[in-house]
């Protein structure tokens, strides 16, 4: 029963993470492209309340809205031109350069990769993050034109993100025998 709640957790995590950097186009409060939304914000309070959690709900929704915030950044990282509103707007600031709007966005998407990988526990949830990845951007490609560069970030960030949490979990493991 955990599993199959954590699997409506999972595609419920994965539909509001794509959804997310948008909302401030829906809410009045924010320019559009606001680093509060188009960033690894929304991920990192949902990976600080589940990391230590044993619910596998709440684990798999935090999983999935990291994977949907990441693939809907990975396309945000290729507008028509590097200008108005694809640029990252800050509070009280305005319009960052294109440069850091492509930074911002490009490490916001790895770390949000990253922190998606990171909540998976064995071999299970690593597949179950793999497919998600597949899954979220084969969806979300679905209404856009050009894919193999958000593909490409994508597939790069997923594969780095499961590496680099496959070693992280070698490495404590071998502290552990010590």
């Amino acid at each position: 029963m955990n599993y199959v709640l954590g699997l409506m957790a999972f595609f419920i995590g994965c539909a509001a993470g794509v959804w997310f950097p948008d909302i401030d186009q829906r809410i009045g409060l924010l320019e559009h492209r606001s680093i509060l939304t188009h960033g690894p914000l929304l991920p990192i309070v949902l990976f600080a309340v589940a990391s230590e959690s044993e619910s596998i709900p709440l684990r798999w929704v935090a999983m999935g809205a990291c994977i949907g915030v990441a693939v809907h950044l990975a396309f945000d990282l290729f507008p028509a031109g590097w200008t108005g509103y694809a640029l990252v707007s800050v509070l009280a600031w305005g319009r960052m350069s294109a440069t850091f709007s492509m930074v911002w966005i490009g490490v916001s998407a790895a770390a949000c990769m990253y922190m998606g990988a990171k909540l998976g526990r064995g071999c299970l949830e690593a597949a179950l993050f793999g497919l998600g990845v597949i899954g979220v951007f084969g969806n979300a490609s679905l209404h856009e034109e050009a894919l193999w560069r958000p593909g490409l970030v994508v597939a790069a960030s997923g594969c780095v993100a499961l590496a680099l949490t496959r070693r992280g979990r070698r490495e404590r493991g071998s502290t552990r025998k010590e």
